[in-house]
């Protein structure tokens, strides 16, 4: 009897002293939350107008599921990329804002369907279609007239290995057919053919042609400037960095970049500008 009431205490006294911090946790959490939100207002990245706080707590229930696949799946390292610096890193989740230029109104005016948008060699896609383990949204790059040359990402009951592929436009635009997709371009056409014969030679077939003879295995890594691992806004990043010469095309940057902050990553000079939205 007396060691029942022992126990007894011993657990009632664990209760008394494990609740609070539960609920202290829990407050921290959502102080996390907030001040993540109120940090992407005054970045500009939301507005609280367009966007409430309550909408964006409702949001981070898929970004941190996103999040924690990554980490369960061994694709993302949680001790070396938090998730209020990761979501940040993914421009809080929301959809990257474009400049108005002349060149998309002329493309807005002159194209009446989507098949009067001709892609070009270079050209470089951003998607929310999307969400691989551990990064929201996808990128990939046209390295052909025809083909488009990406790393789809890990979900669960896939493998990290061999991740790199190539669809033909056709198809890889319908594969993300049920979100919006972003056409970007540079305007020095030449540099663009020129970093998509790169893409194409580096990071699918080293002769250029249909057959694959290049595996990238796919991760969430810091190392910018490794072939492998990669991930799909790593390579699109990766092509025009190395692709492009000496020319100073990509700002020198340390650490992730994911596809909705891709675009900032270019110098002013290169910077794309969004030429058509599917």
């Amino acid at each position: 009897m007396k060691k029942f009431i022992s126990v007894l205490l011993a657990t009632i006294f664990t209760l008394t002293v494990l609740l609070p911090v539960s609920a202290n946790a829990a407050e921290n959490t959502e102080s996390d939350y907030e001040a993540l939100y109120n940090q992407a207002i005054q970045e500009g990245i939301v507005n609280k107008d367009e966007l409430s706080l309550d909408e964006w707590l409702k949001q981070n229930e898929e970004f941190q599921k996103i999040y924690d696949d990554g980490v369960e799946l061994n694709v993302l390292d949680s001790t070396s990329l938090k998730y209020g610096e990761w979501l940040k890193l993914n421009n809080y989740g929301q959809e990257p804002k474009d400049e108005n230029n002349e060149e998309v109104i002329s493309f807005r005016i002159n194209a009446k369907s989507k098949a009067k948008f001709t892609i070009k060699p270079g050209d470089i896609f951003v998607t929310n279609a999307t969400s691989a383990a551990g990064i929201v949204g996808h990128a990939a790059i046209a390295n052909g007239s025809n083909h488009i040359l990406d790393m789809p990402g890990v979900r669960r009951g896939t493998s990290p290995k061999n991740n790199n592929r190539q669809l033909t436009v056709s198809q890889w635009l319908s594969k993300y057919s049920d979100g919006w997709i972003k056409v970007y371009r540079i305007k020095d056409s030449s540099l663009a053919a020129q970093v998509a014969r790169y893409a194409d030679t580096h990071y699918y077939s080293s002769k250029g042609t249909t057959k694959k003879d290049i595996h990238i295995d796919y991760a969430l890594t810091p190392h910018l400037y490794s072939l492998t691992p990669s991930y799909c806004s790593k390579l699109v990043y990766d092509a025009y960095y190395y692709g492009s010469g000496s020319k100073s095309v990509m700002k020198k940057h340390s650490g992730y970049v994911f596809p909705y902050d891709l675009i900032t990553f270019f110098n002013k000079s290169y910077k794309p500008s969004k030429v058509h939205t599917y």
